[in-house]
């Protein structure tokens, strides 16, 4: 019987983080998600060392199905809609989960990072290469300008949504139109080689007053 419970209360844990980390980010403490289970905080800790053990287990599985969306988007016959798609839906669920943005935009542990990055971006290439092949994409834009794009969009997600629907909506719109192959000036500096987004909020990092 005490297995089972053990089991129960390990299962409302993560489902509890799941929903606390999406509110809250990676700000929240176990405690919170202690609370939000309706366990006592010594039950979370036997179950998990601490929140960032936690985080990483419940964004693990977010992180992974950016991945499958990635995969899934190479199965869409026209290879511009199967990039957007990857676009809309990765910004979506960043947008929606905190946690999750933080955790890609490297407010996580950077053992995650490692584990989690690799597959989105072999998908992203593989996505990139198969738009410009196809004359959808412009010639000079790269992965990691993928990376850049998400970074950005970060501001736009906590801007309050239009009768339209969601504000972030028309921000992507937009990038995306920077992307998209037509009359363009060839871009000025080529794309950073960026491996995750820990690198994009370094670099900015340094230029900060």
């Amino acid at each position: 019987m005490a297995r089972v419970d053990a089991v129960r209360n390990r299962a409302r844990l993560v489902a509890a983080a799941r929903e606390v980390f999406a509110e809250r980010g990676l700000a929240a403490t176990l405690d919170d998600v202690a609370e939000r289970a309706g366990v006592g905080t010594g039950t979370a800790y036997r179950h998990f060392r601490n929140k960032q053990e936690l985080a990483a287990e419940v964004l693990g599985n977010a992180t992974e199905q950016i991945a499958i969306d990635a995969t899934n988007a190479l199965t869409i016959d026209d290879p511009w809609d199967g990039l957007v798609s990857f676009f809309e839906s990765t910004v979506e669920r960043k947008a929606a989960d905190r946690g999750l943005y933080q955790a890609l935009a490297g407010l996580g542990r950077a053992e995650d990072k490692v584990r989690h990055w690799p597959a989105i971006l072999d998908a992203t290439t593989t996505l990139f290469t198969r738009a410009r092949d196809s004359g959808a994409l412009r010639h000079d834009a790269e992965p990691g300008d993928a990376v850049v794009v998400f970074a950005m969009l970060g501001a736009a997600y906590d801007l309050p949504d239009t009768p339209a629907g969601p504000a972030w909506r028309r921000y992507l719109a937009v990038l995306l139109d920077g992307l998209h192959a037509g009359e363009h000036a060839p871009l000025p500096v080529p794309a950073p080689t960026f491996g995750s987004l820990d690198d994009v909020i370094a670099a900015s990092k340094q230029r900060a007053p």
